[in-house]
């Protein structure tokens, strides 16, 4: 009889342990990673969403821009107000076989307009007569038939342009 309970007792406890693993290995599987439609929404935020930064940097750096044009055509207005060039020719009281001069307009000397800095490089748009030449600081550049170059006071607020002498 003690036999019967042994073996019965082993019977038992062999099946009942590989439905355990059954059920461990069925509970496994019900493990799934995310569904396909959350993953899909996932992605197409994230698109959105990197869509939305260029556009905001495209945008931005198209308003710098503009505003940087703005402040470009406000100096010129105000060099144009502070250099007004007369193109009116002179009359002559002599003979009337002649033509009338017109009055040459003096040679401008260069002068700077504004300063750029762009990584870490100071550059210097020096308006020389109808053209703009950009330079470095120190850096000698000729205009006018003249040696010139583009100086900085102590504090780095003002710049100047030099004559160099030969």
């Amino acid at each position: 009889m003690q036999k019967r309970k042994i073996i019965l007792t082993t019977l038992v406890a062999l099946f009942s342990t590989s439905n355990f693993a059954d059920e461990i290995s069925t509970t496994g599987q019900n493990t799934s990673p995310v569904p396909a439609p959350v993953q899909e929404h996932i992605s197409r935020l994230m698109e959105e969403d990197m869509q939305f930064n260029q556009s905001q940097r495209l945008l931005s750096q198209q308003l710098a821009l503009a505003k940087l044009r703005l402040e470009m055509a406000k100096i010129k207005n105000e060099a144009a107000e502070l250099n007004p060039v007369s193109a009116m020719p002179i009359m002559n009281d002599g003979p009337s076989g002649e033509e009338p001069k017109t009055e040459s307009a003096p040679v401008d000397e260069p002068r700077v307009m504004m300063l750029s800095q762009i990584a870490g490089i100071t550059k210097a748009a020096v308006s020389v007569g109808t053209k703009t030449v950009f330079v470095r600081i120190g850096e000698v550049f000729s205009a006018n038939g003249k040696r010139y170059t583009v100086h900085q006071d102590k504090n780095g607020q003002h710049s100047y342009v030099q004559e160099i002498s030969r």
